[in-house]
């Protein structure tokens, strides 16, 4: 009977790994933040586990930059994503919507919302020909694309007549405090944020206005521009057909009263229009920019030159050390809080080593380098790898092996 037992167990064990191993991971863009966006999803994620037999579902907070890694390494079933995020992905990874995002009310599209202090004296789009802006990336779809469009349409381009242009990287909430702060003359967020922070307790309406809140009128929340549908709920290719159809199920069965979620879930609307709006800015963005590569690789070579001067040798006469100006003394600040590890990513991200082959050189997992990357680009600020890339090696930060606490 011995052997009864023994593959009893061996038969239960096994089922006990298969069971482990069906673990649906769901990407969701993290514009507030990790703990914001695990904090506001792992309902859903309840919800779909508790509905979809066999599988339990797991939200992974991610970022603009980490997304595609994400999927190239098969780490990820589904994506929550921005549309123009979306639809930049689909053409290359053939990501398809499963359901477009329902928010409360009937909401199933959203807009931008351009935001200045109230007490700034500014009050319209043109107002900010000449003045500071922030925003999150100029890869963020609500972020900063859809602002760009209704830039655009009032003559202004972003890129040449706002001065400067500050990039800050995800969460958006530091952008509501870098213009409350007057760090900054006006940011672009998504609309609907600055009311939900309101409703938190973290800010006052009354502090903030909305450049160009009359474009939706019939619009519940203040928005800068056109609207545009709403995040979809995605599938990477290859995914198992039974599991697709039951989450489609899963999520259209939301519209019951009965899911207990905050947001529900629709059929998928068209992002055809997202499609068209991407492809404009890409087209029409890139030539703007196109001197800002220039000035950036300028800099990136003049840090090159300083970085290679010889070290340690005491200051001559007549060549002290430079003062360095304010906003640098910020940004050095920002990576002097690095961790020893942290530094030692970076340092091999500026080597350009892809994060697959940063994490076997560090015998750590891809998983635990796509965090450290995400945390990089928001600890420093750097809002894009290249970005990120051209501080470190300005002032010095991609020398890892020789830094850190």
């Amino acid at each position: 009977m011995g052997w009864i037992w023994k593959s009893c167990a061996i038969l239960w064990l096994a089922s006990g790994a298969m069971a482990q191993d069906r673990v649906a991971k769901i990407g969701v863009l993290a514009f507030r933040g990790a703990e914001t966006t695990l904090a506001e999803w792992n309902p859903l994620a309840a919800y779909l586990t508790d509905r979809v037999e066999g599988w339990a579902f797991k939200i992974v907070p991610v970022t603009l930059v980490s997304t595609p890694d994400e999927i190239k390494s098969g780490h990820l079933q589904f994506l929550v994503t921005n549309p123009g995020h979306y639809v930049t992905l689909a053409e290359e990874y053939g990501l398809s919507p499963l359901a477009t995002r329902e928010k409360q009310g009937g909401l199933m599209r959203f807009g931008v919302a351009v935001i200045a202090r109230a007490d700034s004296g500014i009050s319209t789009l043109a107002d900010l020909d000449g003045k500071a802006v922030a925003a999150v990336s100029p890869d963020a779809f609500g972020g900063f694309q859809l602002a760009w469009h209704a830039f655009m349409a009032q003559g202004i381009d972003p890129f040449v007549d706002f001065k400067p242009l500050r990039f800050m990287g995800f969460p958006h909430d530091e952008i509501i405090q870098a213009v409350q702060e007057a760090d900054v003359d006006a940011g672009i967020i998504r609309g609907g944020l600055l009311e939900a922070l309101a409703a938190e307790g973290h800010i006052n309406l009354n502090d903030f206005v909305v450049l160009q809140s009359n474009s939706q009128m019939d619009f519940p929340y203040k928005v800068s521009g056109q609207l545009v549908p709403e995040w979809p709920f995605t599938a990477v290719p290859g995914l198992d057909k039974r599991l697709r159809e039951s989450v489609v199920l899963a999520l259209l069965e939301t519209q019951s009263a009965a899911s207990g979620l905050r947001d529900i879930w629709s059929a998928p609307l068209s992002y055809e229009g997202v499609r068209t709006l991407a492809q404009a800015y890409n087209n029409r963005a890139k030539s703007s920019m196109g001197w800002l590569y220039f000035v950036a690789a300028a800099l990136l070579i003049l840090g090159l030159i300083l970085r290679r001067k010889p070290q340690n040798q005491p200051p001559q006469p007549g060549n002290e050390p430079a003062v360095v100006d304010p906003e640098s003394e910020k940004t050095i600040a920002l990576f002097e809080k690095l961790t020893k590890r942290e530094r030692e990513v970076l340092a091999l991200i500026c080597d350009g080593c892809p994060s697959k082959g940063i994490a076997e050189k560090l015998g750590v997992s891809l998983k635990t380098i796509e965090y450290h990357r995400s945390n990089l680009l928001h600890k420093t600020k750097a809002g894009t790898t290249a970005h990120l890339v051209q501080l470190a090696t300005r002032y010095g930060y991609d020398l890892g092996n020789t830094l850190g606490k």
